[in-house]
């Protein structure tokens, strides 16, 4: 239990961090539109995985080393970010599914 917490909290750190490199705000908001737009269920992990290596492979961490250290080192590892892109992926997609479900409510009443 107290291993499933350690794990949402550096997930948690590391979403953020993608968002402050402005391209994890990206992914999240490309999820989003394709929520919105009810594109299939399996881009969102399409998205994630391509979106995963390309952030493994071409975004530095080792500037924010002092900061989020546990982060950083976590962040070398492929899997995990892909894990953490699958995290905004299908945190985003969802919100652009509840979105149209909310427009489409208000626009009935």
């Amino acid at each position: 239990m107290l291993w499933l917490i350690r794990f949402i909290g550096l997930l948690s750190q590391a979403i953020f961090l993608e968002f402050l490199h402005i391209f994890g705000l990206i992914v999240f908001l490309l999820a989003i539109l394709l929520g919105y737009f009810r594109a299939p269920w399996w881009i969102a992990p399409v998205l994630a995985v391509a979106s995963g290596l390309f952030a493994n492979r071409f975004i530095d961490l080792n500037y924010l080393t002092d900061i989020f250290r546990r982060v950083a080192s976590a962040s070398d590892r492929w899997a995990f970010v892909i894990i953490v892109y699958f995290a905004i992926t299908i945190g985003g997609y969802l919100v652009g599914l509840l979105g149209r479900l909310f427009l489409r409510r208000a626009k009935r009443s």
